[in-house]
């Protein structure tokens, strides 16, 4: 049964609370042992970008901090790991051989092109002729998009669209030697009586240095769709906000951490 909530905040004590107190299951991938929730969905009625509050006051400082350097990284467009290292070494020993991580989600939405098919072309101008009388020369190309801008797109085209996908894994991601397999597949606007929803679906999330900065960068994206989407939906208001997991957990050497978010130390 899917849990509501009112707020991020209370969305992420309750989820937090769930999975440590009533786990599914207890893993342990890659010999790290944690509790564990399987294809867990919670929904958050009035979604915010608010830095997530819990009751441990040192805690709600580091993640208020964090909350705004990684909010600043993914409007960057950003992808180099020295980028994300200034804000977390942890970063650091996620990188490829070429300096970049692969997890840097503003960079996969909003900066690659990494949407489109050599089926749908368009148009473009080169550069003009120099022979009397021809004008400019034109050539045809392979339409290629961000996946911010097919979600948009595709909004724009059908205020009832179910294929206003925005996709983060892709399919260069899932190579031998990976260290950064991104945690989150895609999402899913949808527009229905003039509000705007989100669902996010993630294979892994981890509560306590995943969810807590996740949740609130997501909601946001509700609002930067709203605002390019009025002057087409003047009226489009935002909706709730759905969020799935197919592996949502607590690793044990967290917990201490956990139980002072909830208030049990």
């Amino acid at each position: 049964m899917m849990k509501v909530y009112n707020n991020v905040s209370e969305a992420y004590l309750g989820t937090l609370a769930d999975v440590y107190f009533n786990p599914d299951v207890k893993s342990s991938p890659r010999g790290q042992p944690c509790r564990e929730k399987l294809d867990y969905t919670f929904r958050v009625l009035q979604p915010t970008d608010a830095a997530i509050v819990t009751k441990d006051s040192e805690r709600n400082r580091t993640i208020a901090s964090y909350t705004a350097k990684e909010v600043e990284l993914y409007d960057s467009c950003t992808n180099k790991a020295e980028d994300f290292g200034r804000a977390s070494k942890f970063w650091l020993s996620l990188a490829n051989p070429d300096g970049t991580v692969n997890s840097a989600y503003g960079h996969l939405i909003w900066s690659k092109r990494s949407h489109g098919s050599d089926f749908e072309t368009e148009t473009y101008v080169t550069h003009p002729s120099t022979k009397p009388g021809e004008g400019t020369i034109s050539q045809v190309r392979p339409v290629r998009r961000t996946p911010w801008e097919w979600a948009r797109q595709s909004l724009i085209d059908d205020k009832d669209t179910r294929q206003a996908i925005l996709r983060f894994s892709l399919p260069e991601h899932q190579w031998k030697g990976n260290k950064d397999q991104t945690c989150t597949m895609h999402g899913n606007f949808l527009i229905r009586n003039d509000e705007l929803h989100l669902s996010v679906v993630m294979r892994s999330n981890d509560l306590t240095l995943g969810l807590v900065y996740d949740l609130p960068w997501f909601c946001g994206l509700m609002d930067k769709m709203i605002e390019e989407l009025k002057p087409h939906y003047p009226n489009l208001k935002k909706g709730h906000y759905t969020h799935t997991v197919h592996s949502l957990h607590i690793y044990e050497r967290n917990e201490e951490m956990v139980k002072k978010m909830l208030g049990e130390m």
